[in-house]
């Protein structure tokens, strides 16, 4: 199932599902399992069809080994991680890999010729051929072998990987990555202590993710995946730090579920069961799309899809007897039910494309005369319809006390009408809404609140008259039925199977009356809708099974195949290279065994068949060319094996082994094991010189004779029980429905479709604000509905006072008030300015939250900090500009489940914090930040320690070259330049930022500013702009740019200072010459702006800095030259070293977060995680925020495996972005532990060193 559509579309109906990760605000997991196969795809290749872009083999592995690192760190699982990767697959889903493959390698070779074509010169490196990403390949088993480096280097070095259990099922192993992963979830959900509640997260980029999630029945389940942006192609950031994620919670979907089938849960004929409807929910999906099936006909999820199989669903299951499916296996004599709903859908598509034939068909009459066509027509029950509404509408215009009143119905019944409704709605100025209400659902219309009756002008007046009359003089037209009552006229009927037989002959050469053929299609699709079900529940069914058609049956002739035989033959996988023969085309011959390739080229090959070079593409009504089908030969397997079977015996040893399955590998931390891991591809990554990694075979746990049961385990705990970071609706009472009236946008763009919108109930509404804030002030709250986080509350305010809280004391005692304050006019406006932002936001994701009366400031828990004495308490963000203002009506007063991550501790002996060997750093004035080791504990608070004591060194350096680079670079204000430039400020202001203008008959737009600032986006394109409290500032840089711009195009600058006040204004006038002219004039400018160094440069936040790479070259310089001086670390042994000046490295976020960082800080890398070698230092070159966290860009002293170059800013494998928590600044010392003063024999204050030699002082080594 194509995922930008699949997501796209349950992402706007449900706009709650998806929540953006910032910083560390995302919920604990359990289990983390990785699809493998997107993260080998995005790292090895870009998206475009670039045939200049080439990456070495070292590099692409490099990239999968730093996108593993970041998808772990980011999750951070606690008991689990998997891995799996694309094994062979069934042959149901061989036949779609075939047709990509095919289509992968015919658009890499138009891509060449285009290029060569175009002059473009062309590496003498061969490109990748991604088609290589197929098991059996030889850069799949190089990818085995380094993934087993990696695995063994993080769980040897790592501690947060030694902690869980590492899984790695590889292209060795028969099977898709998810379905990898999904057999390890049914088996451990058969074990006896399976916990209910293990909160799962699930990586890959497919739709089918989504599906198996759901199914699981585990609602603590979520699929983590890269931002999606629509529109316009949008570059991926420099460094994978800054890469944004979200998590699609499945908690959240399965509640919207819920509320989309709310309205059957009265009707059935049998217990309601949401858990079946869930299920039947995936069976309704698979019709729409899935990787083994071909889409039915003119069944598109962009056009209405899956409403259409909901709305039919729906009918279809109070007629029926039970569910659709039960546990995975389909009910044929229900499926019947549902598509006979479908028919009728089928024959409104054919009346669209025939609605001329059909109307004139049901106008006869007797005579045989056409009546003519009215442009609106009701049936009688829309004319009581209308009738009722206009007299509701009559009676809330005139009368203005009236005009809260709503118009309802019970959606039942008018359900057949929702639509004339919502129309009707439309044109009469009505909000129109489907509620559910305790009675059930109902439909419910009211006076738009936007319209004012005091002031509605006689135009509007008589607007609304002109519509009431054209409903009134409508004609009333029995309902016609397309094929139910009596049915279409045998004319129609004989029109609508000439409608099919023409599918029918022009994409499966059979006729509509062959009956023999179309019950065999028909057969072969329902053993594939029953196939895929077996395939998400169960496992593979059958490795042999595949749909034999390029095409689906029509949906009124499905039923034909309800006969179907449904069983499967288990069968076996193909073997490695019988796949690679089965799936990649000529083209790509070269990833395959030379004792093969004759088959697929030479002219005596009984196989040749197979492959052809030029095929057919067949869009079949969709609108992207990735879409269309490709009409390649089905591969015969008998005829494939018997071919290959000769050449078997010419396979080289290394060939041959290839060619067999593996088995999954579990990756074991054993601190007793110390050998050293020979590197994986010398030259390029190091031996690992310390492995306690034990490697060995992985099975799943046993089933026995236990069985999976697609159900809810006993004990979960779901809605406002569910565990802390899982959202849920139900924390809030509320109502909802679906609705095409409504402002969800949550892709940057409007959604024109139906969505779910939920309506909130106001838990405070029958309190007073003064009652609010007596309670609440400075108490903790949960703020972001539904996503929570803890917060407290500092004020309230309503329309007419603010209210805060005043501390006073008195000796001992503190008291304190609630003050209130009257609202300024200032402060009034500010007021209506939060909530409306506030009313806005909510109501894009598909909230109505009622009206905003009261609101509440907060400032939002930071998380929590360490104190001397090693206990961890709750951090609120003081940050004037991180306050935020919260609807009263969308905050939680308490939790069932806290986050136990935030919960306070207190101070803990040091023998627990540090037990001796532990490993960590020292704090004190003699080896400051530098390794230390406990050796021995004295008392509750003192330990002995072994330290590597390094040379002292400058620390100085960097500051000096980053004070240097900033007296060189001088920024001036806009007026300085306007004087100098003789422009209008405005004109400045508009050219340096992105400056749109039309050009051409359609109005198009075309940007010719300089784009060096971003008001909107608070962003600066570094070494040209900055934005200070008194403006905007340009260096000589940017001034020598727009003069430059300026004396190239003067007559451009001539006409924006004449059209400076005009919004985008048309090239030919700016310019005053005809269209053609102005057009190749505007060529030139967009061709001088491409060449401009700064598009090259990076746009960062404002707050961000960084030292231009001359002067990060000039450090890494000196950097090299001290490295070859470099003398080694003297160890030291250390006394009665207090508790506060020892730092471990597994306390260092909460330590650390508090230090201040300056370009050229020289600073020491202390945690035990993540991809930079703890210990390593390195220099400040660079300070930006990510998601909300101030970030460190970092040039180290030395090469690491995983280093990158920062976008191009410093040495290859020398660079890395880091939180400011995981290291500790060497340049000011700033956590240098200084002990208590205290007094000396009553003769003034001396210093308690609380640290001294061991052994006398002597220097000693361990």
């Amino acid at each position: 199932m194509g995922i930008p559509k699949f997501f796209r579309w349950i992402s706007e109906r449900y706009p709650l599902i998806s929540q953006l990760i910032e910083g560390d605000k995302i919920p604990e997991f359990d289990n983390l399992y990785l699809d493998m196969n997107g993260i080998l795809h995005n790292c090895t290749h870009k998206d475009s069809d670039d045939a200049t872009f080439r990456m070495s083999e070292d590099q692409m592995f490099i990239a999968i080994f730093s996108y593993i690192e970041l998808l772990f760190d980011k999750v951070k699982p606690k008991q689990l991680f998997f891995m799996a990767v694309d094994g062979v697959a069934p042959r149901a889903k061989m036949n779609q890999q075939r047709s990509r493959r095919f289509r992968t390698a015919l658009d890499a070779e138009v891509a060449v010729k285009k290029a060569i074509k175009e002059g473009t010169t062309l590496p003498k490196e061969p490109p990748f051929d991604t088609n290589a990403i197929t098991p059996g390949t030889e850069f799949m088993s190089k990818l085995s072998k380094q993934l087993h480096y990696f695995i063994s280097k993080k769980v040897s070095e790592d501690s947060r990987w030694q902690n869980v259990e590492v899984v790695l099922s590889g292209h060795e192993v028969p099977g898709e990555g998810e379905h990898k992963i999904m057999e390890y979830i049914r088996a451990a959900k058969t074990q006896p202590d399976y916990n209910p509640n293990t909160r799962h997260c699930l990586y890959g980029l497919d739709a089918d993710l989504i599906m198996l999630g759901l199914l699981s029945h585990d609602p603590h389940f979520c699929l983590l995946r890269e931002e999606v942006l629509f529109g316009p192609a949008r570059k991926k950031p420099k460094e994978l730090f800054h890469q944004k994620f979200y998590l699609l919670h499945h908690s959240l979907v399965r509640e919207y579920l819920e509320l989309e089938f709310q309205d059957i849960k009265h009707e059935l004929k049998f217990a309601y069961d949401f858990e079946r409807v869930l299920d039947d929910f995936i069976l309704l999906c698979i019709f729409v799309g899935n990787d083994f099936l071909p889409n039915l006909p003119q069944l598109h999820i962009n056009e209405g899809a899956l409403t259409v199989m909901f709305d039919a669903y729906k009918r279809a299951l109070p007629k029926s007897t039970t569910y659709l499916t039960d546990s995975g296996t389909i009910n044929l004599e229900n499926l019947r039910f549902l598509l006979k709903e479908l028919v009728d859908f089928e024959f409104k598509l054919f009346e669209a494309e025939n609605d001329d034939l059909l109307y004139m068909d049901s106008k006869a009459t007797p005579n045989g005369r056409k009546q003519k066509r009215s442009a609106l027509e009701m049936t009688p029950r829309q004319r009581m319809i209308f009738d009722s509404v206009e007299s509701y509408l009559l009676k809330v215009r005139s009368d203005s006390s009236q005009r809260s009143l709503k118009w309802e119905l019970p959606l039942f019944a008018v359900k057949d009408d929702l639509q004339f409704i919502e129309t009707m709605a439309g044109k009469l100025s009505l909000d129109c809404a489907v509620l559910d209400m305790a009675s059930g659902q109902i439909v419910s219309l009211k006076l738009d609140d936007a319209i004012d009756s005091d002031e509605t002008d006689e135009e509007a007046e008589y607007a609304l008259q002109r519509v009431l009359s054209q409903y009134r003089s409508a004609p009333v037209q029995e309902e016609m039925s397309s094929v139910t009552d009596k049915g279409p006229s045998e004319r129609v009927l004989k029109k609508f199977n000439e409608w099919k037989d023409k599918y029918y002959k022009s994409k499966l050469e059979f006729s509509f009356g062959d009956d023999v053929n179309l019950t065999e299609l028909c057969q072969n699709y329902v053993q594939g809708l029953q196939w895929v079900l077996n395939y998400y529940y169960k496992g593979v069914s059958s490795w042999s099974w595949f749909f034999k058609y390029h095409y689906a049956p029509r949906l009124s002739d499905i039923s034909k195949g309800l006969s179907a035989d449904m069983t499967f033959k288990l069968g076996t996988p193909f073997k490695p290279f019988e796949q690679l023969m089965g799936v990649l085309p000529d083209r790509s011959s070269q990833l395959i065994p030379i004792s093969y390739r004759t088959l697929m080229h030479d002219l005596s090959s009984p196989i040749l068949d197979f492959y052809p070079k030029e095929f057919d593409l067949d869009l079949n009504g969709k609108k992207q060319d990735w879409e269309a089908v490709v009409k390649i030969p089905f591969v015969d397997e008998e005829r494939l094996l018997k071919a290959m079977q000769p050449f078997e015996k010419q396979l080289t040893p290394f060939e041959r082994k290839r060619n067999t399955f593996g088995k999954m590998i579990k990756f074991s931390y054993d601190p007793n094991m110390n050998e050293v891991y020979a590197s994986s591809l010398e030259d390029v990554f190091p031996d690992i010189p310390q492995n306690h990694c034990q490697i060995s075979e992985y099975q799943f746990p046993p089933m026995g004779h236990r069985q999976y049961k697609s159900s809810l385990c006993k004990g979960v705990q779901l809605g406002a029980h569910a565990l802390a970071g899982f959202p849920t609706l139900h924390t809030i009472p509320h109502t909802a429905g679906l609705t095409t009236r409504h402002s969800v946008n949550v892709f940057q763009q409007d959604c024109r479709r139906e969505a779910m919108i939920v309506t909130l109930d106001d838990v405070f509404e029958e309190l007073t604000t003064e009652q609010i804030a007596a309670k609440r002030l400075e108490t903790k709250v949960y703020v972001g509905w539904p996503y929570i986080q803890e917060a407290m509350i500092i004020g309230i305010s309503d329309e007419l006072f603010s209210y805060g809280m005043m501390h006073t004391s008195t000796g001992d005692a503190e008291t304190s008030q609630v003050i209130r304050s009257p609202m300024t006019p200032a402060d009034l406006q500010a007021f209506d300015i939060k909530r409306a932002a506030i009313y806005t936001q909510y109501a894009k994701l598909g909230v109505d939250i009622g009206t905003v009366d009261v609101l509440a400031k907060v400032i939002l828990l930071k998380g929590l900090k360490q104190l001397p004495n090693g206990a961890l308490v709750k951090e609120y963000d003081w940050t004037p500009s991180l306050r935020a203002d919260y609807a009263m009506q969308t905050i939680l007063t308490s939790v069932i489940n806290e986050d136990e991550r935030y919960k306070e501790k207190p101070a803990p002996l040091i023998a627990d914090q540090f037990p001796p060997g532990t490993r960590g750093f020292y704090l004190g004035e003699e080896a400051y930040a530098q390794p230390l080791q406990v050796l021995a504990i004295h008392g509750a608070h003192h330990a002995d320690v072994f330290v590597a004591a390094a040379k002292p060194e400058d620390m100085t350096l960097g500051t000096v070259i980053a004070n240097a680079e900033q007296r060189k670079v001088v920024y001036h204000a806009s007026i300085e330049l306007c004087r100098e430039l003789r422009i209008p400020s405005l004109l400045l202001s508009k050219i340096t930022a992105s400056y749109s203008i039309t050009k051409g008959e359609q109005d198009s737009l075309a940007n010719i500013g300089l784009n060096l600032k971003f008001e909107g986006k608070k962003q600066k394109v570094l070494g040209y702009t900055r934005r200070t409290a008194t403006g905007w500032e340009y260096t000589d840089k940017a001034k020598n740019l727009v003069k430059e711009y300026q004396t190239k195009f003067p007559d451009l600058f001539e006409g924006l200072k004449r059209e400076i006040h005009t919004d985008r204004p048309s090239i030919s006038a700016l310019l005053g010459v005809p269209d053609k002219a102005a057009q190749k004039r505007l060529d030139e400018i967009k061709a001088w702006l491409m060449s401009a160094e700064s598009v090259r440069m990076d746009r960062v936040p404002l707050d961000s800095e960084q030292l231009l790479p001359e002067s990060v070259e000039e450090i890494e310089k000196i950097l090299n030259e001290r490295r070859e001086n470099i003398e080694p670390a003297e160890p030291v042994t250390i006394a009665q070293v207090p508790q506060a000046a020892l730092l471990k490295p597994s306390d260092a976020t909460h330590k650390l977060g508090h230090q201040r960082f300056s370009l050229g800080d020289r600073i020491v890398y202390v945690k035990d995680s993540g991809n930079v070698p703890i210990a390593s230092k390195g220099t400040v070159i660079g300070i930006t925020t990510a998601d909300g966290r101030r970030a460190l860009d970092v040039v180290f002293d030395v090469t690491f495996l995983g280093g990158t170059d920062l976008g191009g800013r410093c040495s290859s494998d020398r660079g890395m972005t880091v939180e400011c928590s995981s290291v500790v600044n060497l340049t000011t010392k700033q956590l240098l532990y200084h002990p208590p003063y205290k007094q000396s024999n009553g003769r003034g204050r001396g210093r308690d060193s609380g640290r001294g030699r061991g052994r006398g002082g002597r220097r000693g080594h361990a």
